[in-house]
């Protein structure tokens, strides 16, 4: 399976759904070499589905900036939020050794539909961002010290 079909057949087995019944239009489409990109947006927010090399990624932003999240960084950031009980990681002491696979992913965004609108609106973005961003380099530092 090449780069495109990897990519279609993730898009429309976990998101294609999600995306259509809450507005999301195609913006950009590009295959070349060893990766590909859709991006999607609707009134509210930015949707970027990549393969790179093989390893399909998902990320968000605000229609406001140009600054895009991946999941597993926003599943942090709702959990801390929220102050959910975290599943114990497999690796590691961090919330932020845990991966999500494309299923979860799909599922945290079609399940956080509302709390993402509100995070990522124009009062709360740069806040948003900014608690993303430390989130973040926390990760940064656990991965490469």
């Amino acid at each position: 399976m090449g780069i495109k079909e990897y990519l279609d057949t993730s898009l429309n087995k976990y998101y294609i759904g999600i995306l259509n019944e809450n507005g999301f239009e195609l913006t950009e489409s590009e295959i070349s070499g060893m990766g590909g990109i859709y991006r999607f947006k609707n009134s509210w927010l930015n949707f970027d589905i990549v393969n790179d090399r093989g390893i399909i990624e998902t990320r968000i932003s605000s229609l406001k900036s140009e600054n895009f999240y991946d999941f597993d960084l926003i599943n942090a950031y709702l959990n801390r939020r929220n102050k959910t009980e975290l599943e114990k990681p497999k690796f590691g002491k961090s919330d932020l050794s845990k991966r999500l696979n494309l299923e979860q992913e799909s599922e945290l965004f079609e399940n956080s539909l509302t709390e993402l609108k509100t995070m990522f609106n124009e009062l709360n973005y740069k806040q948003t961002e900014s608690e993303l961003n430390k989130i973040g380099n926390e990760r940064a530092k656990l991965l490469f010290g």
